[in-house]
């Protein structure tokens, strides 16, 4: 580069109003000039820019004018060498310390919301994993086809005449914590399974009754048969219906069994003292471990299915009973750490989001505090 556009590119640098083609060219005749240059320290390019500039200050001052290149070109040269180490130093060391803080930073911990996961047992053993099962035909059981669709949803399909089907074969459907499914069995009846639960049922219901055992939560529609009524059984309840929507919890670390009907009716049965009532839309009924009576009220039927829509409905709801919902959602063990608060928590979240999200938007509406670990969180004041 010659000497003169050296030193107007050095002026505009010193300025301030050197474009990014010029500096292109200050950085490729440095790199010609001095390509092994190692970066220099903070300290180490201010003792360079006092000595470039007293350097400067010197040949301002000739004695002889042949003299003055020589000596004006060395002193462009130091601060040229000068400008273009701060300029990397600005560029490039302080980004790569930067990096280096984000890789010495521990790993953000958070949990992803659960999916579509359930294992489907068979009669004789077999047991298939449904989240990887291909779509199209799982297995035949007596004279049913059992079918998972493209929705990944898995379906009963009866062959009249195909075979004989008796009530003793039974399946079961279980979902792990983080897990859901929807089935539909045999008889056109429709059940949506939520995480940690599990439904046994006959392939085909070829006797009297269309009887199923519930563990968990599920979510029924069940399809009309006035001959046949449909029942559901929990571990101290059963659940007697013609053809109607209701929504049944009886996970075994809850106090009680939850049924809550959204249409038709339906006798709730409290098979520890044989005491029955009958439900009307818009009812909950409340059977408790080793109490004989059977408690109703109206409550709004729709929170109590959200889960199946896709979200989560709190309405008054302790914390720890909050914590029970996200801990069979998210896969996580919750643990109190000198937890005093009995305050009550509403709101409405998407199931489909990351924990953190809600547990964020739960700390800004109370006084309490969540630390995430591995597969943990820890709740406290």
């Amino acid at each position: 580069m010659h000497h003169t556009k050296l030193q107007e590119l050095l002026q505009k640098n010193k300025e301030g109003t050197i474009s990014e083609e010029e500096m292109a060219l200050l950085e490729n005749w440095y790199a010609g000039w001095h390509p092994e240059a190692r970066p220099l320290s903070h300290e180490e390019i201010e003792a360079s820019k006092l000595e470039v500039w007293q350097s400067i200050q010197q040949v301002k001052k000739p004695v002889i004018r042949r003299q003055l290149w020589p000596r004006l070109t060395a002193a462009i040269s130091l601060f040229l060498f000068f400008s273009l180490l701060t300029y990397y130093f600005s560029r490039t060391s302080i980004p790569q310390k930067a990096d280096q803080a984000k890789i010495n930073a521990p790993a953000k911990i958070d949990f992803t919301p659960g999916g579509n996961k359930a294992v489907l047992s068979l009669a004789g053993g077999k047991r298939i994993l449904l989240t990887n099962a291909r779509n199209g035909q799982l297995a035949v059981q007596g004279a049913v086809n059992i079918v998972k669709t493209a929705d990944g949803e898995v379906v009963y399909d009866h062959q009249n005449g195909a075979g004989r089907t008796q009530d003793d074969i039974y399946n079961t459907m279980s979902t792990p914590r983080g897990g859901q499914y929807n089935l539909t069995l045999a008889d056109g009846t429709k059940v949506w399974l939520n995480a940690a639960s599990s439904i046994t049922y006959p392939v085909a219901f070829s006797g009297a009754e269309r009887k199923v055992a519930v563990t968990g939560e599920a979510y029924f529609e069940v399809a009309h048969e006035k001959s046949k009524p449909f029942i559901v059984q929990t571990n101290n309840q059963e659940i007697r219906v013609l053809g109607t929507h209701f929504n049944v919890k009886a996970y075994d670390d809850d106090a009680g069994i939850s049924t809550t009907l959204l249409a038709g009716s339906v006798q709730i049965k409290n098979l520890s003292s044989g005491k029955s009532e009958v439900l009307k839309p818009g009812q909950q009924a409340k059977v408790f471990k080793d109490q004989p009576q059977i408690s109703i009220k109206a409550v709004n039927a729709e929170d109590f299915i959200s889960w199946k829509n896709g979200y989560f409905i709190f309405d008054n709801q302790s914390i720890k009973s909050v914590m029970k919902i996200m801990s069979r959602w998210y896969d996580v063990d919750v643990v109190y750490d000198n937890l005093n608060r009995e305050d009550k928590f509403g709101g409405t979240f998407s199931r489909a989001s990351n924990l953190s999200e809600i547990l964020h938007n739960l700390e800004q509406v109370g006084k309490i505090h969540f630390k995430m670990e591995a597969r943990k969180v820890i709740v406290r004041d």
